[in-house]
């Protein structure tokens, strides 16, 4: 009974959030958030062309386009992985704002987990812009000879690029993943302890699926960091529990 007394306070106190959420959005800070949020969007885009210019040369390939609509198309999502990194502390505030209602995190957590979970998210793009995207796109074009030249259709190449950033900026977050399990009692640090050579071997398997190339060293790229990534949120989610 008291277990549901504090699930239905934990609702009231997400149901008010979100109120106050829309209420702010309605308010001149919101509107003119809104306002700048649209006006980075419309910049970004405007910038896209350059932008994706400046990568087909850091590659040294030359993108085609194989429908009228598909530059527009891979401007727009380009756009948008863009707004949504540029603007990934605001988002991240909105989930950790979710799990403080129903949670109800000490101030000084709530402002750690804000901090860390920008910073992890940030390294995670930087180590995939700067280090797998290079030599994944390195190896993929390895295969062309003399008889087949690659062709990179411009947007597969924004699909490819977006999709990297966002999943190793979210895959940087496993620590406050982890923390956030074992406080709602889903994770047990001390089991989960256990079983670290099975894990170990989950990771690696998961980094030779989800690096675009299948060689040891790429793989080894995310494989060690996620593993040391593990032992981070293990032990802090042990002196949390």
């Amino acid at each position: 009974m008291q277990s549901t007394g504090q699930e239905a306070t934990s609702y009231k106190i997400l149901a008010q959030r979100i109120k106050t959420l829309l209420a702010l959005l309605r308010s001149p800070i919101g509107l003119t958030l809104l306002t700048l949020i649209l006006l980075s969007f419309g910049l970004i885009f405007w910038f896209s062309p350059q932008a994706l210019n400046y990568l087909q040369h850091k590659f040294n390939q030359r993108f085609v386009f194989f429908s009228l609509s598909e530059p527009f198309l891979a401007m727009l999502k380009f756009s948008v992985v863009c707004l949504v990194i540029l603007f990934f502390p605001l988002v991240w505030l909105g989930v950790i704002s979710t799990l403080d209602a129903l949670l109800s995190l000490p101030k000084r957590l709530f402002l750690l987990f804000f901090i860390f979970g920008v910073i992890l998210f940030y390294i995670g793009v930087l180590f995939a812009y700067f280090v797998i995207l290079p030599y994944g796109v390195q190896f993929l074009l390895s295969f062309q000879t003399e008889e087949i030249k690659p062709a990179i259709s411009l947007e597969h190449f924004a699909n490819f690029f977006g999709f990297f950033l966002l999943l190793f900026g979210a895959i940087f977050e496993l620590p406050l993943m982890m923390i956030f399990l074992t406080m709602i009692k889903v994770l047990n640090p001390q089991k989960l302890s256990k079983y670290r050579k099975e894990i170990f071997f989950f990771i690696v398997v998961f980094s030779a699926v989800i690096t675009p190339t299948p060689d040891a060293i790429n793989m080894s790229l995310l494989a060690i960091p996620l593993y040391l990534l593990f032992e981070a949120g293990l032990f802090l989610s042990k002196r949390l529990a």
